[in-house]
């Protein structure tokens, strides 16, 4: 999950160039509308793809691509240890230690009502 530098250069120069366009487009509908400013925005058909490619193949290169169940190999790789197993054991842990809290607040009330009554 190297990050590919190539790619997030290309995307953003492709990024870079759409704006350039945007406001070379801009400057040449206002010349041609003589100072009329509100409808005025550049941006093109060939403008919005282009920020759409070079924006995903930036972002592309950047994460690397995508794969499957990524976040359990990073999770494993910075624990050292699979996750399930030890959730599984923190399960059971937490179990036997609520059973146990239970057992003696159950006998501690029965010997509160023994003793009371």
């Amino acid at each position: 999950m190297a990050v590919k530098l190539w790619m997030v250069v290309v995307g953003t120069a492709i990024v870079i160039h759409a704006g350039n366009m945007i406001t070379a487009e801009k400057h040449a509908a206002m010349e041609e509308a003589e100072g009329f400013h509100e409808d005025v925005t550049g941006v093109t058909f060939q403008v919005f793809v282009e920020v759409v490619v070079g924006s995903l193949l930036a972002l592309w290169g950047g994460i690397g691509g995508l794969q499957a169940n990524s976040s359990k190999r990073s999770q494993e790789a910075t624990m050292g240890v699979p996750s399930c197993p030890s959730r599984l054991s923190q399960l059971q842990n937490s179990r036997q230690v609520h059973e146990v809290t239970a057992h003696k607040h159950r006998v501690t009330a029965v010997r509160d009502l023994e003793t009371a009554g």
